[in-house]
């Protein structure tokens, strides 16, 4: 009987071996941590800027994505000679968009504000998820063209949705799926991650690719230059004042 009780004991034991128990949603989240650096790595930085190619349309357009802790953000295109930008200070998203006839800087949509406070998050969505008020959830697995995934669902504090697969093997994000406001219209947004490289301690992906719900062609972005803690002043993120402003200061004086 004592023997009995004996074995059945070691297979207790050999069941509660953590390595046998379904991974949770911090498990998932640390281990994703630790493949890209770690938090130590991760906070070390303190700026990024990343430089390449947008493939949109049959067009070859050179993009730069900036950012900047706690929550700064830009994004500057140049297209047919004309320089796009889209911005975010931590409060405030602006544009210029000369393709939309506007040529000034001006405050964009509280939608598209939504979205680039989204971009805006440093370390990602699951990095510290709680602070920032995001939820995560374990959806479960997933297999995604051949590849075994962790589906975590991720609530914003704004309330919006995404969804992350995480690949079983190196918890790195290689998809994500959204659903979006944009003039006016509701689609969904599947960004594909890829290539990632280390730069400063920690793994970036270099290579995006977006798919719109209902559009006949994506978008791929392919970074050929990452730099990290950059100098970057923060005035390159807030609103610049109007011309007509800067003159009236510049009358009142010259008296």
């Amino acid at each position: 009987m004592i023997k009995k009780h004996f074995v059945w004991l070691v297979l207790m034991a050999l069941l509660a071996v953590p390595g046998q128990a379904e991974e949770t949603v911090d498990d998932i989240i640390a281990h994703h941590v630790e493949t890209i650096g770690g938090k130590d790595a991760l906070k070390a930085v303190t700026t990024m800027r990343m430089t390449g190619t947008m493939s949109m349309g049959g067009m070859q357009v050179p993009v730069t994505i900036e950012q900047k802790r706690p929550r700064m953000f830009r994004m500057e295109m140049e297209m047919q000679g004309m320089k796009i930008i889209t911005a975010y200070d931590g409060e405030k998203a602006w544009g210029v968009m000369p393709m939309m006839g506007k040529t000034e800087p001006e405050l964009l949509g509280e939608d598209q504000r939504k979205q680039m406070e989204s971009q805006s998050e440093f370390d990602g969505p699951l990095v510290d998820y709680e602070e920032k008020g995001n939820q995560v959830e374990l959806v479960g697995k997933e297999d995604v063209e051949g590849t075994e995934a962790y589906k975590l669902k991720v609530t914003r504090k704004s309330g919006d949705v995404m969804y992350l697969y995480l690949d079983t093997e190196y918890f790195l994000p290689f998809q994500t799926e959204a659903r979006i406001s944009m003039q006016g219209n509701e689609m969904n947004v599947t960004t594909k991650l890829g290539d990632y490289q280390e730069v400063g301690g920690i793994l970036v992906p270099y290579s995006f690719e977006q798919v719109f719900e209902g559009a006949p062609t994506g978008a791929n972005v392919t970074f050929d230059k990452v730099e990290v803690n950059v100098d970057i002043d923060d005035t390159k993120f807030t609103l610049p004042e109007k011309k007509e402003a800067k003159e009236e200061e510049g009358q009142k004086e010259g008296g």
